[in-house]
């Protein structure tokens, strides 16, 4: 056995989960086995190995998971679980297949044949001694084996004046009145311009207090971890501050409603909030008795345990405090909990748009997950 193959094996699995409209019996059930198994949960794509995509995909929705797939390093696993019921059969082959060395080797060889990367260091040393040579003839390829380091390194003529005239800092724009946009590229227009990840140049608007600064437009969703399945949310940023925003809901069908029952439909929102809130322990236990309530097996006096430490927390009443009312909608669905009946009326969907126009970026997560509208009833809402 080589390296590779000792390391492989004793790779722990990390599965994201990529959830999708009508997908919500499905995700409960991936969670469900991923405890049982003792596996945990990956956060972003680059913690993950393993993507599970939790209910039926739409071609709307599907470049989306697959740019999610195309983030995740090797080693890597990509299955598809339907409904609740197909996700002990797909899953059950999960930890096999990534510690297969040939497996992995062929799919690491696949990714780099799609993007176009040498597959070897024979390879690589073939494209530096192809390009090295070129060089030698009056630098005649510069562009084409190195243009992208003579950008990075100063290929621009006029680096020397970004320095002096303050780059793309927003006191280089003020100083001269605002004439050279994005400071020092002489006029010319940036805005079609796009950042790596995709991610368009600033353009330029008025905020809240009259000031002209620059306005980035950032989508969230739809796949990320612990997020309303299928919903975007659509935000113009200015500094941190979220300036505009709207929402809509992508890879619906029409059979996409697939509801929890009531108690365990709020013990799965406040697992989310808990758990994008920070307190792991706190969701871990929630979707215990989530799982429980769904198999009428529920204890009350575990429930009423469980909603009293959650709220008697300090450090949570301080984190979500002034976060778009997102503590007294956790303490809804805690009474909710208890009573065992709808006290508190489903979080309106419409309003989440309002709730996120004018708080900070960092918070938008929050926002989202204490409202955690249900994406079968929103369309476009700004």
């Amino acid at each position: 056995m080589d390296l590779t193959s000792w390391l492989l094996r004793r790779t722990p699995v990390r599965p994201l989960i990529a959830a999708m409209p009508g997908g919500t019996w499905a995700r409960v059930a991936v969670e469900q086995f991923v405890r049982q198994n003792g596996w945990r949960l990956a956060l972003s794509p680059a913690e993950a190995n393993v993507l599970v995509v939790a209910g039926p995909t739409t071609a709307e929705i599907s470049p989306y998971v697959d740019q999610v797939w195309s983030s995740i390093p090797a080693p890597r696993v990509r299955v598809h679980v339907m409904d609740g019921t197909d996700a002990e059969r797909a899953l059950s082959s999960v930890a096999s297949t990534l510690h297969d060395v040939e497996l992995q080797r062929g799919e690491a060889q696949l990714a780099l044949r799609k993007e176009g990367l040498p597959q070897s260091r024979h390879d690589q040393h073939s494209s530096a001694h192809s390009c090295g040579a070129a060089m030698h003839d009056d630098h005649a390829s510069e562009m084409s084996c190195g243009g992208a380091m003579a950008d990075e390194h100063g290929g621009h003529e006029d680096h020397g004046e970004h320095e002096e005239h303050g780059g793309h800092q927003h006191g280089g724009r003020e100083e001269h009145g605002g004439s050279h946009q994005h400071g020092g590229h002489h006029g010319h227009d940036m805005s079609s311009m796009e950042l790596p990840g995709g991610l368009s140049m600033a353009d330029r608007g008025a905020d809240r207090d009259g000031l002209t600064l620059d306005q980035l437009h950032v989508p969230l969703g739809p796949v990320l971890p612990d997020w309303p399945e299928g919903l975007v949310v659509h935000t113009v940023l200015q500094g941190d501050v979220i300036q505009q925003a709207h929402v809509e809901v992508i890879g619906a069908s029409p059979a996409a409603h697939d509801r929890l029952p009531l108690v365990a439909r709020r013990l799965d929102s406040a697992a989310r909030l808990l758990s994008v809130a920070g307190w792991a322990d706190a969701a871990a236990q929630a979707r215990v008795l989530r799982d429980e309530a769904l198999t009428e097996r529920s204890n009350a006096n575990d429930l009423n345990r469980w909603a009293r430490r959650v709220r008697r927390s300090r450090l949570l009443r301080w984190s979500l405090r002034g976060i778009g009312g997102a503590l007294p909608r956790l303490h809804h669905w805690l009474d909710d909990i208890v009573a065992g009946r709808d006290t508190a009326g489903e979080p309106a969907a419409h309003e989440l748009a309002a709730l996120l126009t004018g708080a900070e970026f960092a918070a938008a997560r929050l926002i989202v997950a204490s409202v955690d509208p249900a994406t079968h009833e929103v369309t476009h809402h700004a």
